[in-house]
């Protein structure tokens, strides 16, 4: 599904215009990434749990220099999903 497609069927289902929709997915995206970048977690029922970790510092071999590299620490994003996803995504058919 694309973001237009997503902001077509939630239109649909909510009865908002197509722009009120944008607006209300764009606040969710705004707000969950500003929670995250403050090192919250954000949590939505029935969907997950999206929090930040911080990596630590990691050493890889760079084969083009032939030498061992350090790529500093860094914050990423983990989803870990809720019950009800779980559930669902079991029962539905991989092809």
């Amino acid at each position: 599904m694309t973001y237009t497609e997503l902001i077509d069927q939630l239109s649909e289902e909510l009865n908002l215009s197509k722009t009120e929709t944008k607006y209300l997915v764009d606040e969710l995206v705004s707000e969950l990434t500003e929670q995250l970048g403050q090192g919250y977690s954000f949590t939505i029922p029935d969907l997950g749990t999206f929090k930040t970790k911080i990596k630590d510092v990691q050493k890889v071999y760079n084969p083009h220099h032939e030498k061992f590299m350090l790529i500093p620490p860094k914050r990423v994003v983990e989803f870990h999903p809720g019950k009800n996803l779980k559930e669902n995504l079991k029962h539905i058919n991989p092809q």
